[in-house]
């Protein structure tokens, strides 16, 4: 006599797979010593450094990213030559790095306005992917030469989900110690 199970046989393992139901991954809370930054990110965090050769001079781009449910999830910092963003001015930086962002995704900027992370004044950009497929909300804050950029990206809509807002209000500056 054969059970239910092995009458199922070679689909047995093709229908467990089909009542498993996907689980979310655990947040990660990350701090980032080197980047003077806290973020708490949905799943695992991968990151990855690069050297920039610009007219600005050579910036140095770190990154920590996540991904989940099609959704990315990321901190960028980039270390501009000594004194360029106090010469450049601010808000003429969150103003490249947006126009940068936007021509990356081969989108368009939809909104721009001011934002606070404590003491520190930034910028909430949103930008509006080809044929708005995708929607990434990014804020910008520079303290001395470094500008960080903390970015969500998603379907369009979910740029206002909790998800992104979770995400986005976790991020958090850490003090930069005192040289030795």
């Amino acid at each position: 006599m054969r059970t239910p199970l092995l009458k199922l046989g070679r689909w047995a393992p093709l229908m467990l797979a089909m009542l498993a139901v996907p689980g979310r991954a655990e947040p990660t809370a990350t701090v980032d010593d080197d980047g003077h930054f806290a973020a708490t990110f949905p799943a695992e965090v991968s990151r990855s450094n690069q050297i920039l050769d610009t007219d600005a001079g050579q910036i140095i781009m770190c990154k920590a990213n996540a991904a989940q449910a099609g959704a990315s999830f990321e901190v960028t910092y980039c270390d501009y030559p000594e004194g360029y963003v106090a010469g450049a001015g601010a808000p003429s930086v969150f103003k490249a790095a947006a126009k940068d962002s936007a021509d990356q995704a081969k989108g368009s900027v939809r909104s721009q306005s001011d934002c606070k992370l404590g003491d520190v004044a930034g910028v909430e950009v949103l930008i509006d992917g080809p044929n708005k497929g995708f929607v990434e909300r990014i804020r910008l804050f520079a303290v001395g030469d470094r500008l960080f950029q903390v970015e969500y990206k998603g379907k369009p809509g979910a740029e206002t989900g909790k998800d992104a807002l979770d995400f986005l209000g976790s991020f958090r500056l850490l003090p930069v110690p005192a040289p030795r």
